[in-house]
């Protein structure tokens, strides 16, 4: 996998967690506080501005407070 398909996957992954929490009418802090991550951690997730490595554990635990399939967090909207 080269760093484009790699930006466009952590692309999906952060529109698809905004779209989800906000169906759900969760904020950052509370979606935070379920995946046992902290607040800044889902904005730097969310805003795209840092290509970050989010691990497997935080993804699942995103996935898991988000009601969720981990395959959703990477779908093209």
């Amino acid at each position: 996998m080269n760093q484009v398909s790699l930006y466009e996957e952590y692309n999906n992954l952060s529109n698809n967690i905004k779209i989800y929490r906000r169906r759900l009418h969760l904020t950052q802090e509370q979606l935070a506080e379920k995946a046992k991550c902290s607040t800044s951690y889902i904005k730097q997730i969310e805003s795209q501005k840092n290509f970050k490595n989010v691990s497997f554990i935080t993804i699942t635990n995103i996935s898991k407070a988000l009601n969720i399939d981990i395959a959703d967090l990477f779908k093209k909207q």
